[in-house]
């Protein structure tokens, strides 16, 4: 019982740990803030709220179609997730380095022609939910044998716990821009950067695993 609990508590943090770095909330707030400048607070408010129900609603039902969508395509589940390894590790290595990915920084959302309202694009998608997300979210719901529902319980209750977060981030994004400044920012990039890229080389481990039957 204990083992079985430890497993599910490793699970949960692993599923915190890959969506958080991948939606990276701070970076979601500093690219909100660019966006929205000049609104008023409650054009704001709705926004983030729009933005956050679209994110969520994309990243869940993805997450649950997109084996079934494989599966007609006929790509085993561990296939794609060497293919989603290898796709995250590239997104891993950008966020280090400071480059372009699909959490777009604050800079590259200004450049980017929003429309006047930028709650569904670009802010709930590609900025919160981008395709390192997506192709995290079907990996992260695989099947569990012992527990068939179990990882999907688990990852639908830390995905609405990383979206209410970002959503906070969103609202009060002026202040945290304010805090942590463009350095500070590009500092948490590259840390998550770092997190995403240890996590894609699990996940093709895994794949791999998956495919040949060999524990690795």
């Amino acid at each position: 019982m204990g083992a079985e609990l430890s497993a599910q508590l490793n699970e949960v943090l692993y599923v915190l740990v890959t969506l958080t770095a991948m939606i990276n909330p701070i970076e979601a707030a500093a690219a909100f803030a660019t966006l929205t400048e000049g609104c008023a607070p409650a054009q704001q408010a709705q926004i983030a709220k729009r933005a956050t129900l679209v994110a969520a609603v994309t990243l869940i039902v993805f997450a649950f179609a997109g084996e079934a969508l494989l599966g007609a395509l006929g790509v085993q589940m561990g296939a794609f997730k060497i293919a989603g390894g290898l796709l995250l590790l590239k997104v891993g290595f950008n966020m280090v380095f400071a480059e372009a990915t699909d959490s777009q920084t604050a800079d590259a959302a200004k450049a980017a022609a929003a429309p006047a309202d930028p709650s569904v694009f670009p802010l709930a998608i590609p900025i919160i939910t981008g395709p390192g997300a997506l192709t995290a979210s079907v990996a992260l719901v695989g099947p569990n044998p012992a527990h068939p529902y179990l990882n999907g319980a688990i990852f639908v209750a830390v995905a609405i716990v990383v979206l209410a977060t970002t959503y906070a981030f969103m609202r009060g994004a002026q202040a945290l821009t304010r805090l942590f400044g463009k350095t500070g920012v590009d500092a948490v990039g590259r840390i998550a950067g770092i997190i995403v890229a240890a996590l894609a080389v699990q996940m093709v481990v895994n794949g791999v695993s998956a495919l040949t039957g060999l524990h690795l």
